[in-house]
């Protein structure tokens, strides 16, 4: 999960940030489910610590400037390219 979600921020030729929200919301979906499923019982504290530090961050970029300008920016990119 977590080496997958690295793996889309890291980018020498392209900007990523405008992957930041989408990506955080997959990785609170599957942590999520992670803390119900009865296998990671034992994480459950660590999981919800996890959750809890992804969700202050999520909400905290949603609608800020930098993240609006990096996927208006991508947005315009993608269209001039084609």
């Amino acid at each position: 999960d977590a080496n997958n979600i690295q793996q889309v921020f890291s980018s020498d030729k392209h900007p990523t940030l405008w992957h930041a929200l989408p990506v955080l919301k997959q990785l609170l979906s599957v942590w999520e489910k992670k803390k119900d499923d009865p296998h990671y019982a034992l994480y459950i504290k660590a999981l919800e610590a996890g959750i809890a530090k992804i969700l202050k961050y999520y909400l905290m970029l949603d609608m800020k400037p930098a993240f609006v300008l990096a996927l208006c920016m991508f947005s315009l990119s993608y269209f001039i390219d084609k």
